[in-house]
């Protein structure tokens, strides 16, 4: 038995539509081809690599329908060798512009070298893939895209302890969270940068060193004149702002990029200092230190308490003010 469906199509310069096809045999060898289809205005065409050219379907028209309707329009037009019609709306690809604009007399050779290249690449992932399964293999280290936790270390003392003790280094060794550490730390204490950049250029998806930036507008606003105070003021912004820059996440646009990882707020937070997010645990320098992955599950699991009942205390606020509202506008 051999069946085929529409593996790609895309739409030409002129308005014709070009299709490929992949035909496959269910037996034997399972040997797949690709065809190259074209409709234009007077019908539908095969083209073959070796520039030739045939009509299937004089007058043929590609439907206005959308889908799957539109492509069993095809079956009937088809050679029968190529036996039953396969639906293949979720497989179904996008050609590249750069195929479909090229200037070139034999569209059917660059569109089967296109596939064919696909095909081999694919071949080769799935063998590269089988090699790192085998036993005794070591596999590579990962990107953090969305790490188990959020750490922060405003504070320059318990920075200045973390590098002394060795904590720091540890933790990043480990793997379990992404550091941020904004550089007031070393504009306090000068010594540690060199440190904080070796440490950050050996582990740039784990150590994230934040720019120190003043807000000129918002300290007149607020009357603030001693530059420790006004560091201590927007370190925590800074912080945040860093953090939603990394991972794409605005808490007015999309409240719940955030719902599965929670944020460590290691060490004292100096006077003043203030982060916005609402979920967040605040953790002691001693117990950071020896934090294993049981015990981030813990942690993890008290902030999912935590945010529970939060969303309990507003949705219960906000059913009461509801309430107080109808008791008062009777017309409601």
């Amino acid at each position: 038995m051999t069946h085929w469906h529409q593996h790609a199509f895309g739409q030409l310069p002129d308005g014709a539509r070009v299709m490929l096809a992949t035909i496959q045999a269910d037996h034997g060898s399972r040997r797949t081809f690709p065809a190259v289809l074209l409709c234009r205005q007077d019908g539908l065409y095969r083209l073959w690599r070796d520039g030739r050219c045939r009509q299937l379907a004089p007058g043929y028209c590609w439907p206005e329908g959308q889908g799957f309707a539109a492509e069993l329009s095809l079956r009937p037009c088809v050679p029968k060798m190529w036996g039953n019609q396969q639906g293949s709306s979720c497989v179904i690809r996008h050609i590249p512009e750069r195929i479909l604009r090229a200037r070139t007399g034999n569209l059917a050779r660059l569109l089967i070298a296109w596939y064919q290249t696909g095909q081999a690449l694919f071949a080769a992932r799935v063998l590269r893939t089988d090699r790192l399964l085998l036993s005794r293999v070591a596999l590579p280290l990962a990107p953090i895209w969305h790490p188990v936790a959020i750490t922060l270390l405003p504070s320059t003392d318990v920075v200045v302890r973390a590098l002394h003790t060795g904590v720091l280094l540890q933790r990043l060794q480990r793997g379990l969270e992404r550091i941020y550490i904004s550089e007031i730390t070393w504009i306090r204490a000068p010594r540690i940068e060199a440190t904080l950049r070796a440490l950050a250029h050996r582990f740039p998806a784990r150590l994230v060193l934040v720019k120190a930036l003043r807000y000129q507008f918002l300290e007149k606003v607020l009357a603030v004149k001693r530059v420790r105070a006004s560091e201590y003021q927007f370190i925590g912004l800074q912080l945040q702002e860093r953090y939603e820059d990394d991972f794409g996440y605005d808490r007015y646009d999309n409240p719940a990029a955030l719902a599965v990882m929670f944020r460590l707020r290691v060490g004292a937070v100096p006077r003043g200092l203030r982060l916005l997010w609402i979920h967040e645990c605040v953790l002691d320098f001693e117990q950071w230190a020896g934090l294993d992955v049981d015990g981030m599950l813990r942690i993890e699991q008290l902030a999912d308490a935590r945010r529970a009942e939060q969303d309990h205390q507003a949705r219960a606020a906000l059913a009461l003010m509801l309430n107080d509202r109808r008791k008062n506008d009777p017309e409601r």
